[in-house]
């Protein structure tokens, strides 16, 4: 498994802790109440689950699983165009989305609750901020996938 898919799958393990103790916490509230400030975590718990472990996980696994790029060769060279971890795609595309990815989630998951909580202005627009941030993520990673859905056996 490439070091990138590792660190989105170990990213999403993380997410998935995290949402489960968050989840977990908000089932307790309904036998022991906890206080009044947990059920504000209830968008940071889905974003967690949702986006920080299970989209995520698929994310890192199809960069490692997907067939790799066309492997082309040079005129002037006897050695392919693509080779090792070039054949997924650019490397600092998938890295640009692992980041876009994480601050969107981080943003919502802090900035969310404490616009419920407090309704100040500048934590909603931290926390619609994390929009552009998942949207720059699944644009990057649609163009860096692209070429790698295709048919195996055919050119592509």
């Amino acid at each position: 498994m490439p070091v990138t898919s590792r660190a989105f799958v170990k990213a999403s393990i993380i997410y998935l802790c995290l949402g489960a103790i968050v989840g977990a916490l908000m089932y307790i509230d309904r036998w022991i109440s906890l206080g009044s400030w947990i059920s504000y975590l209830r968008v940071s718990h889905v974003q967690m689950l949702i986006v920080g472990w299970l989209t995520q996980l698929i994310l890192g696994v199809a960069w490692w699983l997907f067939p790799p790029l066309k492997i082309g060769l040079r005129s002037d060279a006897p050695l392919p165009v693509r080779s090792g971890q070039s054949q997924r795609g650019s490397e600092p595309l998938f890295w640009a989305t692992f980041i876009c990815l994480n601050v969107g989630i981080l943003l919502r998951v802090f900035f969310a609750p404490l616009y419920s909580w407090s309704k100040l202005d500048f934590f909603s627009f931290l926390s619609g901020i994390s929009g552009l941030f998942l949207l720059t993520a699944a644009i990057s990673f649609v163009l860096n996938m692209w070429g790698r859905v295709r048919e195996l056996g055919r050119p592509g």
